[in-house]
């Protein structure tokens, strides 16, 4: 393939067990003889599952994607480890077994909008360093300078319960520590499957080993670029294309609102993504304002 040509899109991976997502990165492109990738949402390495990657200048478009993410999640409520999960070590055995309907107690409880508090091996910074840097440096941390967030769970169903195996079917909007929820309940996080991030999910997936057999074109493994945003579209005229390229605001004369999103998709008249603008309300009319145009 040549690596000057210019794609556009989303590719959606199933990763591997073991690789962090920088590692999914770098290898699609060594296969892909392509430089211009990133991904949209990081996995733990011990985790796998759905990870999207925007090819091309579609990595402009990652902070649009939706933030809506889905999980399997398999947990050992036996005891808890310093990581939340089986890669850590064992801090607490639990004291007694919990019953499935303490589990589902519990559960119910971190439905809907949920104060939790990060896993200390975590990204999360305090003053300004990444707790698992702090963590691995040996630093004494003052546990109150480490404040719960706002994290939002749709559904946190029970699939499989034999104590002390638990696995659980989550869907839940970003920035949800599915570890944090594995010590919540009492135990730690032994394997996690992401079956749906940002608007992808398992079933266009793609998994390395069909990469690496080389049978696949690029052209077969994007995913259209429109299709993978969760946002509304209008169709554009060829002078208000130019205008919108321009960085010119456009005026929507018969635009109704009905649409819950502020970011519409621009598309020209053959329905090919033009990029993204801002609807603002201006009086009793409409403007968009460009926020990612592609030329």
């Amino acid at each position: 393939m040549e690596s000057e040509k210019e794609y556009f899109g989303f590719i959606n991976i199933d990763k591997p067990v073991d690789w962090s997502s920088h590692d999914v990165v770098a290898k699609l492109r060594r296969i892909l003889k392509y430089k211009k990738i990133g991904h949209a949402g990081t996995l733990d390495p011990f985790a796998t599952g759905v990870l999207p990657i925007a090819i091309g200048s579609a990595t402009r478009l990652i902070r649009f994607l939706s933030k809506d993410k889905a999980y399997e999640a398999e947990l050992d409520l036996s005891f808890t480890t310093d990581t939340d999960d089986l890669t850590g070590e064992k801090l607490k055995e639990a004291e007694t077994e919990l019953s499935l309907e303490e589990i589902q107690s519990k559960l119910k409880q971190m439905l809907g909008n949920f104060q939790q508090y990060p896993p200390l091996y975590s990204a999360k910074k305090i003053n300004g360093k990444k707790l698992y840097e702090l963590m691995r440096a040996g630093e004494d941390l003052d546990l109150s300078d480490i404040k719960p967030k706002t994290v939002f769970i749709k559904k946190i169903d029970v699939i499989k319960f034999a104590y002390p195996y638990l696995k659980l079917d989550i869907e839940c909007g970003e920035g949800t520590y599915i570890r944090s929820i594995a010590r919540d309940i009492g135990g730690h996080l032994t394997s996690l499957r992401r079956t749906k991030s940002n608007n992808f999910d398992l079933t266009s997936s793609i998994r390395f080993e069909d990469l690496e057999d080389g049978d696949l074109a690029m052209q077969d493994l994007i995913l259209n670029a429109s299709s993978s945003l969760a946002l509304p579209k209008h169709i554009f005229s060829r002078k208000e294309v130019i205008a919108l390229q321009q960085g010119q605001r456009v005026y929507l004369d018969d635009y109704q609102d009905e649409q819950t999103s502020s970011v519409l998709q621009c598309l020209d008249q053959e329905e090919e993504l033009i990029g993204l603008a801002e609807l603002l309300k201006i009086g009793s009319n409409y403007q968009l304002q460009p926020k990612v145009i592609f030329a």
